[in-house]
């Protein structure tokens, strides 16, 4: 075959010619549409990852982070917890943090009106969230109690904000037994030690908690509060019951015409005495009232016109009843010292204070059992006691002598009301059954040895 036989024709050459162009169109165009459906398939399938990982629209439901704690998600950061030790400084804290002193400063500034500098409290926790770790934290925690938080942003702005959580508050019971005494039997029931105090508070002036008795019982129906689920403190004891011997003693509180909530007997017998016994709880009497004591410091004999109560620092120091505040300073031998006056013939000193309980001036009002100030050795002292001096009708006396007046019981128009709210309570108190430690032990957890109560 010649080469002119192989060789297209006109005709054939304008066909093939046209042909092959329409072909190659027909491929670019193939290759187009293919390129296209996979870049849409493409497109398509990051769009939707997109919007996997996309945050959600105001419009969608709220999806919140397992871990969250004070409004962070935890996991995305670096947590470092440290301790406040006594003697620390906040500016001293922060610039160790790595914020400089304008920062320092302006941090300072935006806790005006919002959180007291001088309120934190050693042994609490600082908390410091950095986003790597060794990295100066961008934000500091402050949690003073389970009830509220502080939030100080260490980089400008330098925003210092306050929260406060949902409080949800239930009335709750507990009972028990003594076997060993009455704090075993609190224990035995998960009580805190405030619940107790509590206790002893509204019961003391009716049961001489200082005897107690194998077989003893009592029953005590409060305020239980919790945050975010977890029982984080007890409120206020609604009623309580200590039964010895067959005897029943009863504190049932009651709204008077104060405005504070004050508890009674069954009779309307205030439960609280006018005066306490001691201005600090759960401690000792390291010296009386003498007319004759040789001075630790002075070295001489002197009379000792007070009477010590040996606690550890900074242990409170309470009002034995309610007053004035006559004097709160510092002189001489005393120290700093508070002086109260209850009426016209009572008045109550407190010697040797580490320091004043906030707002405890000339002029102030303090309720029975209001910290006025914390046990220190100012002045002449050796140790840490609060000397506790009381006077009648001008003249210092021996307070544990004395056969100190008893407050009124409710009368008239207030009693009636009162039976009518002791009869409601306790019938709360009957719907609590008395539980030995054995029983308590063989509920299956602790929620179940806390009953709910119908108010």
């Amino acid at each position: 075959m010649s080469l002119d036989e192989i060789k297209p024709q006109p005709s054939q050459r304008k066909f093939l010619k046209s042909a092959t162009r329409n072909w190659i169109i027909a491929g670019i165009t193939a290759v187009g549409i293919a390129f296209s459906i996979a870049y849409l398939q493409n497109t398509s399938t990051r769009q939707a990852a997109a919007l996997a990982f996309a945050p959600p629209s105001l419009d969608a439901l709220p999806v919140t982070p397992a871990n969250m704690r004070w409004g962070f998600a935890i996991d995305e950061f670096h947590l470092f917890e440290d301790e406040l030790r006594y003697g620390d400084v906040l500016g001293t804290l922060l610039i160790k943090q790595g914020v400089d002193y304008t920062g320092v400063q302006q941090i300072v500034a935006n806790c005006k009106d919002k959180f007291n500098i001088n309120s934190m409290r050693v042994g609490k926790k600082l908390s410091y969230l950095s986003t790597i770790q060794g990295e100066k934290p961008l934000y500091m925690v402050y949690e003073p109690s389970p009830y509220s938080y502080t939030v100080f942003q260490l980089t400008a702005p330098y925003t210092v904000e306050v929260f406060k959580r949902d409080v949800q508050t239930e009335v709750v019971s507990s009972s028990g037994v003594l076997e060993t005494n009455f704090w075993q039997a609190l224990t035995d029931n998960g009580l805190s030690y405030e619940l107790a105090d509590g206790m002893i508070d509204v019961l003391s002036a009716s049961v001489d908690f200082y005897h107690q008795k194998q077989g003893d019982k009592f029953k005590v129906v409060y305020e239980q509060h919790y945050v975010e689920g977890k029982a984080v403190g007890t409120g206020k004891i609604l009623a309580a019951l200590y039964e010895r011997d067959g005897q029943q003693y009863y504190a049932f509180s009651f709204d008077n015409t104060s405005d504070r909530t004050q508890y009674f007997d069954y009779e309307g017998h205030p439960a609280r005495k006018a005066f306490l016994k001691a201005p600090v709880k759960f401690s000792r009497i390291s010296s009386r009232y003498s007319m004759k004591r040789m001075h630790p410091i002075l070295g001489y004999n002197r009379p000792h016109f007070g009477t010590d109560y040996a606690a550890p620092y900074g242990t409170p120091i309470i009002a034995v009843a309610d007053g004035v505040v006559e004097e709160a300073t510092r002189r001489g031998g005393n120290g700093n010292f508070v002086k109260l006056r209850h009426d016209k013939s009572y008045e109550t000193q407190y010697l040797h204070m580490k320091g004043f309980a906030k707002g405890i001036r000339p002029g102030a009002r303090v309720v029975q059992g209001q910290t006025i100030g914390y046990v220190g050795s100012t002045g002449l002292a050796t140790g840490p006691h609060v000397c506790f001096r009381f006077w009648k009708n001008g003249k210092q006396v021996d307070h544990l002598r004395l056969n100190l007046p008893q407050p009124e019981p409710i009368k008239g128009e207030d009693f009636e009301r009162f039976k009518l709210e002791r009869e409601k309570q306790i019938k709360m108190l009957e719907q609590v059954a008395y539980r030995t430690r054995a029983e308590i032990f063989q509920e299956n957890s602790e929620e179940t040895a806390v009953k709910r109560v119908k108010p």
